[in-house]
C-alpha cells in the first residue's frame, strides 16, 4: 500500500476522504465540456475523446485514492498522460494546423521529454514529472494570446491554474505538520478547472485540421 498523500494514515478504503471526494471536480468538468460541445454543436470524435479522458482522469484518480495499490496508480496516471497527448495533438491540428508529420514529430518530443523527467520522481514530491506539461501549457497559452481570437486568455489563464495546482501538490507533505488534511485535494479542485479550461479551447477555437 502507498502512503505518498498527507491524508492517508492507514489502509483503508475511506481513509483520504478530501483526496477522495474532490475527483467531483473531474466529473463536473467532463460534464461542463460535454454541454458546452452539445450546446455550440461541436460534437466531434476528437471533442469526445477529451470529454471521455476528463471522466477516465476522475475514475483513475477516485480508485488510486480509495485503494491506494499500484494497479490503481496506473489507472490514475495513464488517463491524465492520454489527455495530455490528445490536447497537443488536437491543439497543433485544429488550431495552430499544422501537417501530421510535425504534430507527430511535436508528441514524440513530448512523450520523450516525460519519459526522461520519470528518472525525477523523487524531486518536488513527484511534481517534476509535470512540469514537461505545465511548460507546455503555457507556451500554448502565449501562442494562443498573440495568434488567436476566440477564447484568447483562456489557455494562460489555464497555466495560472496549473502552476497553483502544481504547488498544492508539492507542499503536500512538507506541510503534513501544520495541516494534517494535506493540500493535494486541491490539486483535484484546481484540475478540474484547468481540464475545463483546456478542452473549453479546442471546443470552441478549433476547426478542421489540414488535409
Amino acid at each position: 500500500m502507498f502512503h505518498h498523500y498527507c491524508e492517508r494514515h492507514g489502509l483503508g478504503l475511506l481513509d483520504e476522504p478530501l483526496n477522495l471526494t474532490t475527483n467531483i471536480s473531474f466529473f463536473l468538468a467532463a460534464a461542463a465540456a460535454a454541454h458546452l460541445m452539445k450546446k455550440h454543436g461541436r460534437l466531434n470524435s476528437g471533442n469526445a475523446i477529451l470529454v471521455i479522458l476528463m471522466i477516465l482522469i476522475g475514475t483513475g484518480s477516485t480508485l488510486y485514492h480509495s485503494f491506494a495499490s499500484k494497479w490503481a496508480e496506473v489507472s490514475d496516471v495513464v488517463p491524465i498522460f492520454l489527455y495530455q497527448i490528445a490536447f497537443l495533438w488536437l491543439y497543433c491540428q485544429k488550431i495552430i494546423k499544422l501537417t501530421q508529420v510535425y504534430s507527430f514529430l511535436g508528441i514524440f518530443l513530448f512523450i520523450a521529454i516525460n519519459v526522461f523527467s520519470c528518472n525525477f520522481q523523487s524531486v518536488l514530491n513527484g511534481s517534476i514529472m509535470y512540469f514537461p506539461a505545465f511548460i507546455v501549457v503555457f507556451s500554448l497559452g502565449v501562442y494562443h494570446l498573440m495568434h488567436q481570437q476566440i477564447e484568447r486568455l483562456a489557455i494562460l489563464a489555464a497555466s495560472l491554474v496549473f502552476s497553483l495546482s502544481l504547488l498544492f501538490r508539492t507542499i503536500d507533505l512538507y506541510i503534513c505538520p501544520l495541516w494534517p488534511l494535506g493540500t493535494h485535494f486541491i490539486w483535484h479542485i484546481l484540475n478540474g478547472l484547468l481540464l475545463y479550461l483546456t478542452t473549453r479551447v479546442i471546443i470552441l477555437a478549433g476547426n478542421e485540421p489540414p488535409h
